[in-house]
């Protein structure tokens, strides 16, 4: 339901968020097929904290080394590994739908340090430079991340991964507690 993306720079692989748990052997498999190796992973960013996203990480980050970074809301989560926020699913079938067979606010993960807090307008020196955007909505520590470095005959720009992010803000269900609920809008920023 969810992908990871390996991004290149002159400093290293920076990967945004880890997956789902168990799931580090793909994340592994992907950067080998990339012709490089799981040492050369430098920095893991998360866009938030849910299962889908952090669920790799702790074992990650044990085989790499990666510094790992987070929004301040969501560091607590991370490092505890759990419970999740709870969820309102968004309005209609789908989203109760999606909430019921995806979303299990009592699961742990393995708890993952996190090295360095985000903040909203930072711009990250890795792979050219990623702006940090705080699009809470989704979940109250989310962001966005906008950057110019893939290779443009395989993608138009890293913009995608801010697409992706606003589009999840508008879609399958929002935070029901006071700093993660941001009104009757969902996708508002």
């Amino acid at each position: 339901m969810f992908r990871q993306f390996v991004i290149e720079g002159d400093d290293g692989l920076t990967l945004i968020d880890a997956g789902y748990p168990d799931k580090q052997a793909a994340v592994f498999g992907a950067i080998r097929r990339l012709s490089r190796s799981p040492d050369q992973l430098k920095h893991l960013i998360f866009t938030h904290s849910r299962l889908d996203h952090i669920g790799s990480a702790a074992a990650i980050v044990r085989v790499t080394g990666a510094r790992t970074h987070m929004h301040p809301l969501d560091i607590p989560i991370a490092e505890s590994g759990g419970p999740f926020r709870p969820l309102t699913p968004a309005p209609g079938l789908l989203g109760r739908m999606t909430c019921k067979v995806f979303f299990h606010p009592n699961e742990r993960v393995n708890p993952i340090a996190i090295d360095q807090p985000l903040t909203a307008g930072e711009l990250l020196p890795m792979a050219g430079g990623i702006e940090v955007i705080h699009a809470p909505g989704h979940g109250a520590g989310q962001v966005a991340l906008l950057g110019d470095f893939l290779d443009r005959n395989r993608c138009d720009e890293f913009g995608l991964i801010l697409r992706y992010q606003v589009r999840l803000s508008c879609g399958k269900a929002l935070h029901d507690r006071p700093e993660g609920h941001y009104g009757s809008e969902p996708g508002r920023l």
